[in-house]
Order: C-alpha cells, then structure tokens, then sequence
C-alpha cells in the first residue's frame, strides 16, 4: 500500500493550500511517537538554544503570556520554564499534540488552535515562541501568522521564529515510523525578517546555522520586537 500524503500547513501535491483537517489527521496520528522521538531540546543545537535565551531576555517586563505558538508536545515549554518565563502558554493545531502537552505540562495552559487565530485579546501577550511551526506555511500564510502574532502582542513583545532555511519545499518520508509522507516549505531568514518588518515589527536578530548530524538542511531564526 502507498504511503498516504499529508501535509501541515503547506504545500498539497497539486501546488495549492493544504486542506488543514488533512494537517490536523497528521499530527494527531503521529503524536506518540513525535513525543518519544523529541522529549526535550536535546535536539536543538547551541546556537538554536542560545536563540531562545535572547527571546527570554528581550521580553518586556510587566503583565502577559508567553506562548508557543505551534508548542506540539510542549518540549518547548519546558524549556522555557526552566529559563524563567512565566506565565506560558502554549497552543497547537492538532489535539492529539495538545493532550500530549497538557499531560506533559498540566500546570500550563495549552489549547487547540491555529496560528492566524490565536486565542488571546489584543495586546496582552508579552512573547511568542514559534518554533519551526511556519516550516509548512507558505508565503501568504507566514504574513497572515506575522500579522496574527503582532495583535496579539503589547508594543515592545517579542517573537522568535524558527525553521528550515533555503528555498522551494522538501518532502518527508515515513516521519516518526508512520508510513505517511508530508510535504514542508523552506524559508530566507532574510524573506521572514522582511514579512516581520512589514507587519509592525523591528528585526533585532537574523542567524542560519549550516545542517548538522542528521538535519539535510540549514536552520534559520528571526527574532523581532512588536513596534
């Protein structure tokens, strides 16, 4: 039997936009094993994690969420809680993710969502983590999750992005052992610091790292401050 094609976000076989039920099926069936395969940052290379540091420390004091935007099985906010941001949250597309992170973090409030409509009012959110949750987004997509994010954040939030850098897509075969395949989008550091400036933020940081151990391409982080 051929192996079923399923994509996040992204790119259909057909060039057009991912049916996002279709996205949501993906990670709820590959939810257990993602979590066995990434519990933690272990996967995250020093320069990845040092990005995340910086997030921390650019948040603005005061009042607000901060979220990870796309959090999966919440390894990331772990991490971030071990770094001192308080209060997170986390939201993700697929459910089956979702209860992976609650169960993993049931102190934390972690809900069902997209990224073009995030659960928070307007301007009360202090950070935002997405990591490697826009590597299924194209173009069009990336600015309608730019645009979402700087609602949601007070003047002077951060967010941090990060994801496979290059151009074009990639396909993913048998991911975590599931005889499925998914297509992904990778992005210019220099397109997404772009996209941000034009949605209302100032860029403070644009790094790519080369490919390492296992990873068949470069990684990339924007980190922007909402004007």
């Amino acid at each position: 039997m051929p192996p079923t094609t399923l994509a996040k976000r992204g790119v259909s076989d057909d060039g057009g936009v991912s049916d996002m039920d279709a996205t949501r099926r993906f990670y709820d069936t590959v939810a257990a094993a993602y979590a066995a395969a990434l519990p933690d940052t272990r996967a995250e290379a020093p320069l990845d994690l040092g990005m995340i540091a910086q997030f921390v420390a650019d948040l603005p004091d005061g009042d607000g969420l901060i979220v990870d935007a796309g959090c999966g099985t919440g390894r990331l906010l772990a991490h971030l809680a071990t770094l001192g941001a308080s209060p997170l949250a986390g939201v993700d597309l697929s459910p089956a993710m979702v209860t992976r992170a609650r169960e993993a973090q049931p102190d934390i409030r972690v809900e069902v969502a997209e990224l073009t409509a995030l659960p928070f009012p307007d301007a009360t959110v202090r950070g935002i983590l997405c990591w490697y949750a826009i590597i299924h987004s194209d173009a069009d997509e990336v600015t309608a999750i730019s645009r979402e994010a700087r609602r949601v954040l007070r003047p002077g939030g951060t967010l941090l992005m990060g994801f496979q850098a290059g151009t074009g897509t990639r396909r993913i075969e048998h991911p975590y052992g599931h005889d499925v395949t998914m297509d992904a989008v990778l992005h210019d550091p220099a397109t997404i610091a772009r996209a941000l400036d034009a949605a209302g933020f100032d860029v403070t940081a644009v790094a790519e790292r080369a490919a390492r151990a296992r990873e068949k391409h470069a990684q990339g982080f924007v980190l922007a401050r909402r004007r």
